[in-house]
């Protein structure tokens, strides 16, 4: 019989999964989109695609090379970004996950079918888990179907899981942990709970973080349910057991754990701090947009996706109108979940003290399909008290989202709330139907109705979030059939197709996707990953360029000759016309100095006869202290005359410059003379002096958007602003400013901008025009005209052309090449610093230096050497032996267990 009944239960599963995401992704069908996250931002795409597909060509590649007897193992790439190590920084996407080794079998132009398969597989694979562990707390099967579907076809399904398809994977190992804390309750094997905290730990470390912290929460209160006599011991008792499997699961997971923990260390993307009053309250249309969208179809903000079937919302309503003494449990878990969501401070806690955000709503959404599937069956058995409080609670509701509706104008606007209220009537209705006939939750008709109401009710939901006549989410996505196209446009394939077998740096101007490189195996001066190494976003940050938008997203390095020869940038692809937001387009911009190689219809080649190999040499030398005190043009130049050191050389025949300020760098202050301000526009004009000879730049120092002064119940209710940008016309070249406040979660500190004017014009002078996109106060402290002569640039790269690494040979984790000069100096090596880089000159170990912010610096003596560098995963080595003696004290556990506990 239990038998019969796991197999309707999986089936009815299986078969109900697969009509309703029929029905909600219709609108994805209908309009050829696929799942892939990238028309209106590059997440989807860039990151997780790109992604995915390189880790399946390196599977591929790893198990050819063992068949072939020598196996190797690829730790360092130089196309993430300016080049970064793969584990800590792909295991936030891809590697790790048992999943994506299924990637492995499947070619890279197959990787987009793969890609929205395995989305809908993670989906099933969260019921299918969930089934699990409601089997194992007793509950009903028809209920247990039904709360399985509440959780998957749910909002953070259909918004996050989307987006970022490993966000679905916490929603599959949550109840699975829970499961594996029953059985260890139970006195039964701890093999699950041990498996499952290896798998969370080797995924992703950052839901890992969070799965820790709810299992923890789950074990602790289950423990007053299994524990009743002597509580204060076997509290500590319970915690030495679930400690010891804990740190076993983790031990198993060493090998990528720690690499990836090291790498998060070093991450750049956090540390600016949070506006500790944006940790106080929400704004006020948070919670008015979280009442709407319980059931609703709709984003409320900081991550919070809530969006259940309407049946959800009548088992809500029944658990607190419940007096049973076990459903006042489920109550206070739920309160206490929504007690979570209504304060920031939760939520920041929750997401590693990083920034509010609720990305850990994957446990409302099981503790919501735990009440429905607990609740299901006790909807056919109402009392009276219960029918009154759940028909006032729609009412209720449905006036309140009414209200909400109409009075909070277009922000608050919700379309489809009303159709989700009706279907909420509707099952309210139906069961009260049921229960007048006397059905119950195992009578087939009551099973059919109930079964196709919840197809209707997603069909609904997916019409409202994805349909492109309401919220159009489905615009966001890419047409099928497009998402490898798009890493391998025109662009990038003349890059790909250049046949130089030198080193050097790329950059496909105006392509929107940052990570074009990893997929194509081009090295380019572009990244958007979650872990990016601090000392290239310090790096970046520290040119002030306009193409660094947030810490771990920047694109190009503004078309600067000596940013791009000095990150031995060789290569340029540029668009006639590129796209600099979703409205504006602008004019191409070639670099000065920059050769014609050939032209494909509206994209040129061009090559940087001035770009500097992977190695060159200084003589001279200024402190990082030095460096910070100039601006983006002062740095710059600064790294032409010398290199820049994290400390003082071990020998003192590198000259000290104790002037890091170049000379020929000339700044005048922008008067208010200069500018203009037409009356009832929102734009402003500065005029400024045209020299051919010179590059010149607009300077903005301290720039802050402080929003728009709102009144006290608008503010109240909107918040404030926290981002706004400035777009900047210099004859037919547009750039854009990206200004970030403190109260924006991803503000890292930036406040400074160069503007690097094109000199288009023949006329001795030019207007450059400020648009101002957001209305609001923009403040600042100065506005400078700074300006650098051509031919000293020129000058410069030309002398430290004069010493530079030759015979480079780069393969995998290693860089050798040869390097002779007259006098000591230090050889900057643009490869990104890390720990994990070793050196050796002349088969000696040398000290490797962090140099010019990001790079590496090795000190060579007059004549000529033989340099070679070496790459080791940090971490990986110990991770290794912690690994298997994790493996090994599992073996050692399971024969101990099966020696004495089954005796």
């Amino acid at each position: 019989m239990r038998e019969k009944e796991r197999k309707y239960c999986y089936g009815m599963y299986t078969l109900m999964f697969l009509l309703m995401c029929m029905a909600a992704f219709l609108p994805f069908f209908m309009g050829g989109k696929n799942f892939v996250w990238g028309a209106g931002v590059e997440n989807g795409l860039s990151q997780h695609f790109s992604a995915l597909a390189y880790y399946g060509e390196l599977l591929r590649e790893f198990v050819k090379n063992l068949i072939a007897g020598h196996p190797k193992l690829m730790m360092w790439n130089m196309s993430l970004g300016y080049g970064a190590d793969v584990i800590a920084t792909l295991n936030y996407y891809a590697i790790g996950d048992p999943l994506n080794l299924l990637y492995g079998f499947v070619p890279v132009k197959y990787t987009e079918i793969m890609y929205n398969f395995m989305i809908l597989f993670r989906m099933y694979l969260a019921g299918i888990a969930f089934i699990l562990y409601a089997r194992k707390m007793k509950k009903r099967t028809y209920g247990t179907v039904i709360g399985a579907l509440v959780y998957v076809f749910c909002g953070f399904c259909f918004r996050l899981g989307l987006r970022h398809p490993f966000f679905l994977n916490p929603m599959i190992y949550f109840p699975l942990l829970c499961l594996g804390i029953e059985k260890i309750y139970q006195k039964q094997r701890p093999y699950l709970f041990i498996v499952m905290i290896y798998v969370s730990a080797i995924s992703n470390y950052y839901f890992f973080y969070m799965l820790t912290i709810f299992s923890v929460i789950y074990a602790w209160i289950r423990f007053y349910k299994y524990t009743e006599k002597d509580r204060i011991k076997n509290f500590f008792l319970t915690i030495l057991k679930f400690g010891g499997y804990y740190i076993l699961g983790i031990c198993m997971a060493a090998v990528i754990l720690i690499p990836s923990v090291i790498g998060f260390l070093g991450n750049g993307r956090y540390g600016s701090g949070t506006d500790w009053k944006a940790l106080i309250v929400y704004p006020g249309k948070y919670y008015l947009m979280f009442l709407e969208n319980f059931v609703g179809y709709g984003n409320v903000g900081s991550n919070t996706n809530t969006g259940y079937l309407p049946i959800a919302g009548i088992v809500v309503l029944f658990t607190l109108f419940s007096r049973r003494m076990k459903h006042k449990k489920y109550r206070l878990v739920f309160l206490g979940s929504m007690i979570a969501l209504i304060f920031p401070i939760f939520g920041y806690v929750f997401n590693g003290l990083s920034y509010a955000n609720n990305r850990w709503a994957f446990v409302l959404s099981f503790i919501v399909a735990l009440l429905t599937a607990e609740m299901y069956p006790r909807l056919f058995l109402m009392t009276k008290r219960q029918k009154i409080g759940i028909g006032s609670g729609i009412v209720l509701y449905i006036i309140l989202c009414a209200v909400i509706s109409v009075s909070g104008g277009k922000m608050l606007k919700n379309p489809g709330i009303m159709a989700a209220c009706i279907m909420m009537i509707v099952f309210y209705a139906v069961f009260l139907i049921f229960q007048k006939m006397g059905y119950d939750s195992r009578t087939r008709s009551a099973r059919i109705v109930t079964a196709v109401l919840l197809l209707i009710s997603v069909g609904i939901h997916g019409y409202y979030r994805f349909h492109t006549d309401q919220s159009a989410y489905a615009n966001e996505f890419l047409d099928q059939g497009t998402a490898l196209k798009e890493l391998r446009t025109d662009n990038i394939t003349m890059l790909k197709n250049i046949k130089d077998p030198s080193l050097y740096r790329v950059h496909a101007d105006g392509c929107r996707y940052k990570n074009y490189g990893l997929i194509n195996d081009l090295n380019t001066i572009s990244g958007y990953y979650s872990i990016t190494s601090k000392c290239v976003t310090d790096t970046v940050k520290s040119y002030e360029t306009l193409g660094m938008q947030y810490a771990d997203k920047y694109k190009g390095l503004d078309q600067r000759i000596g940013l791009l020869s000095l990150s031995g940038v060789k290569y340029m692809t540029i668009h006639e016309k590129k796209k600099i937001g979703r409205e504006q387009t602008t004019a191409s911009d070639v670099p000065y100095g920059m050769k014609k190689v050939k032209q494909n219809r509206n994209i040129t080649l061009y090559q940087n006869p001035y770009a500097l190999p992977f190695g060159y040499g200084y003589d001279s030398y200024i402190t990082e202290d030095q460096y910070e005190q100039l601006n983006g043009v002062g740095r710059e130049q600064a790294m032409l005359n010398g290199i820049v050191l994290d400390e003082k050389p071990q020998h003192n025949t590198i000259k000290h410059i104790e002037d890091a300020l170049d000379q020929g760098i000339s700044t005048r202050t922008v008067s208010e003379n200069d500018i203009s301000y037409p009356k009832g526009q929102k734009y402003c004009t500065i005029t400024v002096p045209v020299e051919k000879d010179k590059e010149t730049y607009l300077y903005f120092k301290n720039l802050v958007y402080k929003g728009k002064k709102l009144q006290g119940d608008i503010f109240l209710l909107e918040g404030k602003k926290g981002t706004s940008s400035i777009l900047i016309s210099d004859n037919d070249v547009q750039q854009k400013i990206h200004i970030q406040n403190p109260t924006n979660p991803y503000y890292f500190g930036r406040k400074d901008y160069m503007v690097r004017l094109n000199h288009h014009t023949n006329n001795k002078k030019e207007t450059v025009k400020l648009d101002f996109l957001a209305p609001g106060n923009y403040e600042y402290d100065e506005i400078t005209l700074i300006s650098v002569k051509k031919q000293d640039t020129f000058n410069k790269l030309k002398q430290l052309k004069r010493h530079t690494l030759k015979n480079i040979q780069y393969k995998e984790n290693m860089l050798k090449g040869t390097f002779q000069t007259d006098k000591d100096r230090m050889l900057c090596v643009t490869i990104p610093y890390s720990k994990g880089w070793s050196a050796k000159v002349d088969g000696q170990n040398a000290k490797i230096y962090k140099a010019n912010g990001m790079f590496m610096g090795i000190f060579m003596t007059s004549g000529e050497h033989k340099v070679e560098l070496n790459y080791m995963t940090p971490g990986l080595k110990i991770g290794v032996v912690i690994s298997l003696a994790g493996w090994g004290a599992l073996v050692i556990l399971a024969l101990l267990r099966r020696r004495y506990v089954i005796k």
